[in-house]
């Protein structure tokens, strides 16, 4: 979620997810169509509240930060004027917009929608699951953590055209923030809606290169269309994105093959067959995102330490990555991805590890129903009803209940947005889960686990994980010295489980030689505003 929370598997927060996209030979008044099939709904386009994959994605097709993403992945100015060097160490960030900057509705985009965006999603009162986003912003703690008024956060507008931002001490990593984060709010039009803000086409506006038309959070088709005042709008090649869910692979695979779709996402068994007849169309790419199962820390058998051990010494995460998933994805090491960071020229997890042993497997398990008192051990695990999470959920049960078969996996498939209510809601057992962050920094993933993290679904609590985290945010440079911290609290939580890693996905896709500039960075998502 957060970010996504992900929320989602595969995927925000958690996600498996992925996405199709078609071109055609079509123009209306002067117009090109762009159609695209994906695997993931959209939750909603508040961005306030939009934590799972499909969200986060149509986000950066409808709002523009005060920075935004070049084609490429690269940070650019955005609504502000330029990308700015933060002055009094490091700690303040004075950004000037561009006064052509409008809403879909015509109006300014002003200093006073970033500010009261940030505040509005801070504050404890709106239950914001991307709060954490803005935890460097001086006076976070005081509000979110121990309700103070919102007004003593950090960010204020100097001017109309002015946002001044204070942070409570340097962050190597703020322009990513900026960028893929700090979203404004029409606060015209959240006054008029309330909380139906961003929940269908009509109560939604857009400061980005599209507007989202015949959507609401049900829908499984909508589209995307040209944001007349957008400021940049004659650089927008596409004047519609016509888009559908489509959650089979197969069928995406055979649409590219017939050549409806010139852009498709696949995996599994589909991306082995595909290697065969369609090689040269394949481009894989890897993906700053990691799949785990999340447990209630409030039952009492799934919070059960030495349970937890023994589920994940009988998953063999190398088989699951080839055989289950077979889409390029790789066996995680810890909760964060592998290639983001590197500590003396090596990558952060070099020497973190997940076995697979079935023999210590059964022995943490005896340990579990002496704990339990109970020899037969149940536990329900939600999962996405995508074709990837459904592979991922029949592996899992196979692999666990061979290995431990006192244990019963009851697997329960739900469509996304229900998944993300029960986990939003703590109302689950166990259940799949996939990250993905914003920004280059592993904090993002460690503060899944978290006690006070916004993130935590598990309500999971672990002394001396929460010591070496609040360390790690005490580190005010980009360094080996944050960078060890953060291996160290990934280390704990493999050892304790707070959640389990399972894998780090991959992005995998078909693409025709049709389709121009339609990159996917490994941090952030494809921005088809670039694409030609």
């Amino acid at each position: 979620m957060n970010k996504k929370i992900i929320i989602g598997l595969v995927a925000a927060v958690v996600i498996i997810g992925g996405v199709v996209v078609a071109t055609k030979s079509q123009q209306s008044a002067g117009e090109k169509v762009l159609r695209i099939a994906t695997q993931n709904n959209i939750s909603t386009l508040d961005p306030n509240y939009a934590d799972e994959i499909g969200a986060n994605w149509a986000e950066v097709q409808t709002l523009e930060g005060l920075y935004t993403t070049g084609k490429n992945g690269e940070i650019v100015a955005g609504v502000a004027q330029n990308v700015v060097k933060p002055t009094e160490n490091n700690t303040v960030y004075t950004l000037h917009l561009r006064k052509n900057a409008k809403w879909s509705d015509g109006t300014k985009v002003t200093a006073q929608d970033f500010v009261s965006s940030v505040k509005r999603q801070v504050d404890p009162k709106t239950k914001s699951t991307r709060a954490n986003h803005f935890k460097d912003i001086a006076g976070y703690d005081a509000v979110y953590n121990h309700h103070a008024n919102v007004n003593q956060l950090g960010i204020q507008a100097v001017d109309q055209y002015t946002v001044k931002i204070q942070l409570s001490h340097p962050v190597p990593y703020f322009d990513f923030i900026l960028a893929n984060q700090l979203y404004p709010i029409n606060r015209a039009k959240v006054k008029e809606y309330g909380k139906k803000y961003g929940q269908t086409a009509a109560t939604t506006v857009s400061n980005g290169a599209y507007t989202i038309k015949k959507w609401n959070q049900s829908s499984t088709t909508w589209e995307f269309a040209k944001n007349k005042y957008y400021s940049d709008s004659k650089n927008v090649h596409y004047g519609t994105i016509k888009a559908t869910q489509v959650t089979d692979t197969t069928l995406a695979a055979k649409q590219f093959q017939t050549k409806k779709v010139d852009e498709a996402t696949v995996s599994g068994s589909v991306l082995s067959n595909l290697k065969k007849t369609n090689a040269d169309d394949i481009k894989e790419t890897a993906a700053g995102r990691v799949a785990f199962i999340v447990w209630n820390a409030k039952d009492k058998v799934v919070s059960n330490a030495n349970l937890k051990k023994a589920v994940s010494l009988a998953i063999n995460r190398q088989t699951l990555a080839d055989e289950a998933l077979g889409d390029g994805s790789k066996p995680a090491k810890s909760i964060i991805p592998s290639g983001e960071i590197k500590i003396a020229g090596k990558d952060l997890n070099d020497g973190l590890s997940l076995p697979y042993n079935k023999t210590q497997a059964q022995q943490y398990l005896k340990k579990a129903q002496l704990e339990l008192g109970q020899k037969k051990i149940v536990i329900t695990l939600n999962t996405a009803d995508t074709d990837s999470y459904k592979a991922v959920g029949v592996f899992l049960k196979q692999s666990i209940e061979s290995a431990l078969p006192d244990v019963t996996i009851n697997l329960n498939r739900l469509p996304l947005n229900a998944e993300i209510s029960a986990f939003n809601n703590h109302n689950f057992q166990a259940g799949t889960l996939s990250w993905s962050t914003d920004y280059d920094d592993p904090i993002d993933f460690l503060d899944i686990a978290y006690s006070k993290g916004a993130i935590n679904f598990t309500n999971w609590k672990n002394d001396a994980y929460d010591k070496v985290y609040e360390q790690i945010n005490s580190q005010n440079t980009a360094n080996d010295t944050r960078y060890k911290l953060e291996r160290e609290a990934a280390k704990i939580n493999n050892e304790e489980n707070g959640v389990t890693p399972l894998y780090q996905t991959s992005n995998v896709h078909l693409q025709s030689k049709t389709v121009k500039n339609l990159n996917y960075p490994l941090v952030g998502y494809q921005n088809y505003k670039y694409a030609k």
